[in-house]
């Protein structure tokens, strides 16, 4: 065999070494060789045999797909020489001497001589990817050892041997030569199995896969090189089916060519073609170890000549009769020969049967015994015969079916009578004994508790209660309890809250009777409702868990005023566990409640007294029909009796049980519970047990408690398990934090503490297998915690720097918590402060803001300066980061620069604020406008600095300027003089200009003061001397003067009626 270490050269001559055995074995025909053992030792036991060593290709016929000559064709002989001239011949399938059909393939090997096939060339498209298929049909399944090719031409590049592990089979890879195997058949080159791994694949080598030899290259391929397995060949049925073939194909995939191809010369292109002139295939007629020859059998097809007891074509089943242990495959230590069945001479007829192989030894299972006999070996008699005496005839027995207990007859034919019988076959009664029946001869004596006191005439078998069985009635079925005379069932199915089906009745308990507290009758109108009430203790002692009351009374008195009074389908209603069923007051039997007219004398001998049986039979019309499980599940959450009715109620009462002395209440099961289940009514789970459905309380079925090897109890209710092995969860199917592995491998090493400081929990990576931290201590993050986490810095485990302890980044509150990276990892310092804040810890207010950075509101932290940019030094955007102020141009005010000083403007010119210069007079306080510098004047003042008085006004003094006020019509302007008097017009006096001159009065129809007639002036003139001529006169002569004055006036003024101006008039007066 050919090792994977040996260089190319080295394989090159082993395989030459080898192929030259090989060409010497498959010149030999088949036969000619002796077997290499016989079936059977030289002491005639049994041993392994093998047919003989054989070229199975020798003289069978290959199919071709492709072959040269049809029609006749050049082809030329490669000389791996360029310029040389090429020999050139002609292959013609009709001529037999220029014909290289496939039967060269498998003739006889003359070296002398040398014959082969040959396929077209590449000139006529033989190259890949068309390939060319050669198809060996051994006609039977044979061993195959090697398979080997030798080539007329060059090896070609690629090719692939494929086997058949059956005629109808598919294809399957045997080996592949490439050299290109990755690119032809997606195999890696010089690949090889390794221990363990599928022996069944097919390999791909470069080694045979080079242009030279241009004649008469080998290429050997063995079956069992490189397979692990093979040293124990015996015991590896993968090999052995590996293998086995019953075709070998060989498909030519590229020609080896030195790539002058490419040129498309004619004479270049037909000398690639593919020639082989020897294919052999070693190997032995697969019979299994059993035969050690192949002969042709009347079809003439091969088939192993079996030995060992075996038959088939492959001697792969045991012949009939040989089945006492399974077909097995002969090996060298174990002929495995199959065995004959043991069928005591009754029988030629068996087969194998594996389960009565595991239980005796001997699988051989005989059919058909004859003589009444049965058995796998025919080693008894059938059922209901025996056999008599020394006889192997076995007889019937032929008890009488009515009179014995069992047709089976003892050894001498006698059958096992019943009470009361007799006879060897049990057909007659014994004397005092009668009706011969299947409980034998005697009286009929049925339970009277069981039974209805009835039995049949012929038989004399009891009529059971409903759920009573046995013949004279006297025991309850299976699932039932307590034979009871006054239970029309006979017996109370097992409730166990529906876990078993099998109780009995329980001890140490007595009959109680609940009964209501009535101090009279209660009339009822409509319902009286028995519910839990605060206020009515007594009465709730009817409900709760009453399922001892099952199967007994409920019992109450009832009377009504008329007889015609109306019942209903729903009398009596019992509620609770989601469920509701009722009565009517006359079920079961009760008479229809009747008058008190004569019952109040004797009112014990009339009141009606209505018995509800709690009860789930059929002829109990409780609606909706229960079945007993639910009836019992209703009566162990009792929540309301409802009672309905027109008349009076009084003495209401319910049958129970309780623990203690008293008549036996035989009617209380104790059940008998299945493993998972614990308690008188399997009420409780066992432990290590728990409810699956918790919220069904004791109804919820228990299972077994997984904790996967950690615990070998939980609680029953919860199912949570008591973990140890450092395990935890409800089922310890998880590591408890700290800890890491697989908890539910079962055993007490699953959790392994994890690497993690602190003891935090881990988790395992599934793909990588790596153990990593999940819950690393506040500010550790990373596989095993080494790193801060995100707003945490230190280094925790030295890595850059001294180890320090991952400590909480102090950023004054002035980060958003819910952001990444707000701080540097190693140093701490701050990376994104909010609030317009800044600093290492975010501590002050970033520039361009002011204010306390460490403030609790966020409204208290920083604002913005908003300095004003015409007020500002170099217009700065900067101010104090506490007080805010900004630095302002000279004479300029406020925080943020944004006003002038008080007599100051002109904030805009961005050089500082220029003084007002207001007049200190005009003025009223010093100040101007800051954008146009216009100072506020007193009244009647104007100017840009108030420094004169208006137009129309006069006075500039320090309390403003007066209004000049001169009259319109009289003064010649609005404007007057500094001392205040107007410039009048003629006919006009006063300081206004709004009198009239004296002898000038005022007409509205023309404008102006008008002047009076000549002799006004003469009597002014007169009254001027009389008064001015005597030094002023008396007071007494000026009030003569005014009157004569006053007449004159009246006298002369025109008779228009328009009167002289007001203020004309008054200016005579001399006030």
């Amino acid at each position: 065999v050919l090792r994977k270490n040996f260089s190319s050269h080295a394989k090159l001559a082993l395989g030459c070494v080898l192929l030259l055995v090989l060409a010497l074995l498959s010149a030999l025909p088949r036969g000619t060789l002796a077997a290499m053992d016989e079936c059977v030792d030289a002491a005639n036991n049994p041993q392994r045999c093998l047919p003989e060593f054989v070229n199975a290709a020798f003289n069978v016929t290959v199919v071709a797909t492709n072959t040269c000559g049809s029609p006749p064709e050049e082809y030329c002989v490669q000389t791996g020489v360029t310029g040389v001239t090429k020999s050139c011949h002609i292959c013609d399938a009709r001529d037999p001497r220029l014909h290289h059909s496939a039967v060269f393939l498998t003739d006889y090997n003359n070296q002398a001589d040398t014959t082969w096939w040959q396929s077209q060339t590449m000139l006529a498209g033989i190259q890949y990817p068309n390939s060319v298929n050669l198809t060996l049909h051994l006609g039977k399944a044979f061993d195959i050892t090697y398979v080997r090719l030798k080539f007329h031409t060059s090896r070609p590049e690629s090719f692939a041997i494929y086997k058949r592990t059956r005629e109808d089979g598919p294809w399957i890879p045997y080996q592949y030569y490439s050299g290109s195997c990755e690119k032809t058949y997606q195999k890696p080159s010089q690949g090889f199995i390794r221990t363990g791994e599928d022996e069944q694949q097919a390999l791909c080598t470069d080694d045979f896969s080079d242009i030279s030899p241009l004649t008469g290259g080998n290429v050997a391929f063995s079956t069992l090189e490189g397979r692990p397995s093979a040293y124990n060949f015996d015991h590896s049925p993968v090999l052995q089916e590996w293998v086995t073939a019953t075709d070998i194909r060989v498909t030519l995939n590229r020609l080896n060519t030195f790539g002058d191809e490419v040129f498309n010369d004619p004479k270049v292109l037909k000398s690639y073609y593919y020639a082989i002139s020897d294919f052999a295939v070693g190997g032995r007629c697969k019979c299994n170890g059993h035969a050690s020859e192949c002969l042709k059998d009347s079809r003439h097809k091969l088939v192993c000549n079996c030995k060992h007891n075996t038959a088939g074509t492959d001697c792969e089943v045991c012949k009939p009769f040989y089945n006492d242990r399974p077909w097995r495959r002969a090996t060298a230590e174990n002929a495995n020969e199959c065995l004959p069945c043991n069928c005591n001479g009754k029988s030629a007829e068996c087969y194998f049967d594996p389960e009565l192989y595991r239980a005796t030894g001997h699988g051989g299972h005989c059919r058909n015994c004859a003589d009444n006999t049965d058995g796998p070996n025919c080693e008894r008699c059938l059922d209901n015969y025996y056999r008599d005496g020394l006889s192997s005839y076995c007889s019937p027995c032929s008890c009488n079916p009515v009179g014995s207990l069992s047709t089976q007859c003892d050894n001498n034919g006698r059958c096992s009578c019943k009470p009361g019988v007799m006879g060897d076959k049990c057909d007659r009664c014994q004397p005092g004994y009668h009706s011969l029946s299947e409980a034998g001869c005697r009286p009929c004596s049925c339970n009277p508790f069981g039974s209805t006191q009835e039995c049949d005439i012929q038989t004399g078998r009891c009529q059971c209660k409903e759920n009573v069985e046995g013949f004279s009635c006297d025991r309850c079925k299976l699932g039932y309890f307590n034979l009871d005379p006054l239970n029309p069932q006979g017996c109370t199915p097992c409730f166990c809250f529906q876990h078993s089906a099998v109780c009995n009745s329980a001890d140490g308990y007595s009959a109680h009777v609940v009964t209501s507290g009535f101090e009279r009758s209660e009339f009822l109108f409509y319902f009286y409702t028995i519910r839990y009430s605060s206020e009515n203790k007594a009465e709730t002692k009817f409900l709760g868990n009453q399922f001892l009351s099952y199967g007994q009374n409920l019992t109450l008195n009832f009377r009504v005023d008329r007889r015609d009074t109306r019942l209903s389908a729903e009398d009596v209603v019992l509620e609770g566990a989601g469920l509701r069923i009722a009565v009517p007051l006359i079920a079961q039997g009760n008479a229809y409640p009747g008058e008190n007219t004569q019952t109040y004398v004797f009112r014990y001998e009339d009141v009606s007294v209505v018995n509800c049986r709690l009860h789930d039979a059929t002829d109990y019309p409780w609606r909706p029909t229960l079945s007993h499980s639910d009836f019992q599940k209703l009566l162990h959450n009792l929540t309301a009796i409802k009672i309905r009715g027109a008349g009076y109620l009084d003495d209401v009462s319910l049958v129970t049980a309780r623990r203690g002395p008293g008549v036996p209440a035989r009617w209380v099961e104790q059940c008998t519970c299945p493993q998972a289940y614990r308690g008188q009514f399997c009420e409780s789970c066992a432990p290590g047990y728990r409810r699956t459905r918790p919220e069904l309380g004791p109804f919820s079925p228990c299972e077994l408690c997984n904790c996967h090897g950690h615990s070998d109890t939980c609680n029953s209710e919860t199912g949570l398990c008591d973990c140890r092995d450092n395990t935890a969860g409800p089922s310890c199917e998880r590591c408890k934090d700290g800890y890491y592995g697989d908890s539910t491998a079962g055993t007490p090493t699953d959790c392994t503490p994890c690497p993690c400081p602190e003891g935090t929990s881990c988790a395992v990576v599934p793909k990588t297998k790596e153990v990593v931290c999940t819950n690393c201590p506040t500010g550790t993050t990373g596989k095993r915690c080494e790193l801060c986490d995100d707003g945490y810095f230190g280094d925790p485990t030295g890595q850059s720097r001294p180890a320090s302890p991952c400590r909480a980044c102090k950023c004054s509150d002035n980060i958003d918590p819910n952001a990444v990276g707000n701080c540097d990892r190693e140093t701490g310092e701050c990376l994104k402060c909010i609030y317009n804040t800044d600093g290492f810890f975010c501590d002050r207010c970033k520039d361009g803001f002011y204010g306390n950075a460490l403030a609790a509101n966020p409204a208290d932290k920083c604002k913005a300066c908003s300095c004003s940019p015409f007020g500002t030094v170099n217009r700065q955007t900067n101010c104090n980061q506490l007080t805010g102020k900004c630095p302002c141009l000279p004479h300029v005010t406020n925080r943020d620069c944004s006003a002038c000083d008080p007599g100051f403007f002109n904030l805009q010119s961005g050089r500082g604020c220029e003084p007002c210069n207001c007049s200190a007079i005009g003025s009223t306080n010093g100040q101007c406008d800051i954008t146009t510098g216009q100072c506020e004047c007193q009244p009647g003042v104007t100017g840009q600095r108030c420094e004169r008085c208006e137009v129309n006004f006069f006075g500039f003094g320090s309390s403003g300027c007066k209004p000049c006020d001169c009259d319109p019509e009289g003064s010649e302007s609005a404007q007057c003089m500094e001392d205040g008097r107007c410039k009048c017009r003629s006919g006009f006096v006063g300081s206004r200009c709004d009198l009239c001159e004296e002898n000038y009065f005022y007409n509205r129809s023309r404008p102006g003061c008008q002047q009076c007639p000549s002799c006004y002036s003469l009597v002014r003139d007169k009254v001027s001397r009389l008064y001015f001529g005597q030094g002023g006169g008396e007071g007494l002569g000026w009030v003569c003067l005014i009157h004569i004055v006053k007449l004159l006036i009246i006298i002369v003024a025109p008779t228009s009626g328009t009167p002289a101006k007001t203020e004309a008039t008054g200016a005579a007066n001399p006030h």
